[in-house]
């Protein structure tokens, strides 16, 4: 965009922002299903009186700030605050144990902590390290018009930082393998990745974008928080997920960045109530929608594909928080279902001879925070090794086949994308929930869960896999399955913050079911379906 410096921060995007609209509606959260907006001037106010309470508190450049807090305006304040002194913003999910929650302050080596609520530090205060200072959102809310402070500057006349190459920001990863890392991404990391997706889409001055992603995760902090920042637009916080159905009547907002899973459920709703899908799909996002954008882990084709058909194009995307997060994206002029869209300008990408993606350019990451040897492990020669097994087709489209670590290789020699045989089964209406097994085995078996309020009878599920995996290859049949009578879940493990399987977690906790089924014979004679195993 124009009016900026030639290499400029996300500090840089707030003051412009702040500067062209002063008096315009920006930022607005939902509190008992009312909607309460905040003025590019408020919020700059806000966000720079913080800044000088935090120097106030000897808060220096790159002095760690951490923050565990729901969505809501003081997350972004403190966000926006942290970049206006220079200090590096350290979220923390709320969905951790108290015990994670305090091993990441502790690892981050943060002076002072921000937390929501008093209940929710009871989560981890008693193992909190004696010298981190702490603050409560609730017991000053920034959404109150703060007092005046001498000497408080405006953004746009904050300096940016010396070195766009200083740590602006410290996310710790969901660890769907071993222990969380420390993901270190530059103020020249954030500001590249934001201002290149951004670019991709026309610009609209009367854009409203929803965000009901964590800000605690890089995708939405990206894609929703940096875009509206960016863009100069407006941006509304939901008051949860669930309230999702409601916050789009009241906001009807014209973006809206989700992962797979809300918009299967959103498929499924309007799937099962029948009628003419496209106008009820187009009243349910409250009749403005103009952008849908879907990330963060794979989404069934046939998904994809509805709500195409639907007239309301759900555009893919492909990144990791190492990348800060956006490495290629689709857009309303560039898109093919199945594919996360076409590389973004300035990021590299290539295809290893084993088939893994490797990426290199300006937003790839600083390295992880205090570890070296992982880091020298994940970058090579200045490529980033992403983990994830890509295709391109002819016209520059980039697919994701699957995790290079999670590859299932059969007795047989056969290999299997356990992702790929997972998204076409959660693709039913009525299946949750799916985790595939098999390494060293002669066939796949599979976990099942069922969406709520469906039937538990197996030999229902044995027709229903059988008309998912109808175009599936003979290696990603399920000859064996069991029906679990809970969900997976992030207080047990076995799902990451952002919803992803953690497979060595579910399969300890499921041992006993997967032994069973993996002890089942292979009927290799029969079709699929009449050679599935039911086990209850």
């Amino acid at each position: 965009m124009r009016d900026l410096p030639p290499s400029p921060t996300i500090a840089d995007f707030f003051g412009r922002s702040a500067a062209r609209r002063p008096t315009e509606n920006a930022l607005a959260h939902i509190r008992n299903g009312q909607l309460h907006w905040l003025t590019w001037q408020e919020v700059a106010s806000r966000a720079a009186h913080l800044a000088a309470e935090l120097r106030a508190a000897k808060i220096a450049p790159d002095d760690r700030v951490a923050q565990v807090s729901e969505n809501r305006i003081e997350w972004v304040i403190t966000d926006l605050a942290t970049h206006l002194t220079g200090a590096v913003h350290t979220p923390i999910h709320i969905t951790l144990s108290g015990q994670q929650i305090a091993d990441q302050i502790r690892d981050s080596g943060a002076k002072i902590v921000y937390v929501s609520t008093h209940d929710l530090l009871k989560k981890f205060s008693n193992q909190l390290p004696p010298n981190v200072a702490v603050r409560i959102h609730d017991d000053a809310p920034i959404t109150r018009q703060p007092p005046a402070l001498p000497g408080v500057p405006h953004p746009a006349s904050v300096t940016q930082p010396p070195d766009l190459n200083l740590l602006a920001t410290l996310l710790y990863t969901s660890g769907t393998t071993g222990r969380p890392r420390g993901v270190m991404l530059s103020h020249a990391n954030l500001a590249t990745n934001t201002a290149a997706l951004a670019d991709l889409f026309r610009e609209n001055d009367d854009e409203v974008r929803l965000c009901v992603l964590p800000l605690s995760h890089i995708y939405a902090r990206t894609c929703d928080l940096y875009s509206w920042l960016y863009r100069g637009t407006k941006l509304v916080l939901a008051e949860s997920r669930e309230t999702l159905a409601r916050d789009l009547q009241l906001v009807r907002p014209s973006a809206l960045n989700a992962v797979p899973y809300v918009f299967q459920k959103i498929a499924d709703k309007i799937r099962a109530a029948g009628g003419d899908e496209s106008t009820t799909l187009r009243k349910f996002f409250g009749g403005n929608m103009d952008l849908l954008n879907c990330g963060g882990a794979p989404i069934p084709i046939e998904i994809e594909e509805w709500f195409n058909a639907s007239g309301q194009t759900l555009l893919t995307g492909y990144g990791l928080t190492e990348t800060s997060p956006v490495i290629s994206a689709s857009t309303p002029q560039a898109r093919r279902p199945g594919s996360v869209g076409r590389v973004l300008p300035g990021v590299e990408v290539r295809i290893a001879d084993d088939g893994e993606l490797l990426t290199r350019g300006p937003n790839l990451m600083l390295g992880y925070w205090h570890d070296d040897a992982a880091t020298a492990e994940a970058i090579c020669d200045g490529w980033f090794h992403t983990g994830d097994l890509a295709s391109f087709d002819s016209d520059g489209y980039l697919t994701i086949l699957g995790r290079k670590k999670e590859l299932i290789v059969l007795s047989t020699g056969k290999k299997v994308v356990p992702t790929h045989v997972e998204l076409l089964l959660t693709a039913s209406t009525f299946i949750e929930q799916a985790a595939v097994f098999g390494d060293g085995h002669h066939g796949l078996v599979a976990l099942i869960v069922p969406s709520p309020g469906a039937t538990n009878r197996s030999d229902f599920y044995a027709a229903e896999i059988e008309s998912c995996l109808a175009n599936a290859s003979r290696e990603e049949q399920v000859h064996a399955f069991t029906v679990l009578d809970r969900p997976f879940s992030i207080d047990r493990g076995e799902l990451t913050a952002k919803l992803s399987l953690c497979r060595d977690v579910i399969a300890q906790n499921f041992a006993a079911e997967l032994k069973r089924l993996i002890s089942q014979p292979l009927q290799v004679e029969t079709a699929p379906a009449k050679s599935l195993e039911r086990s209850r």
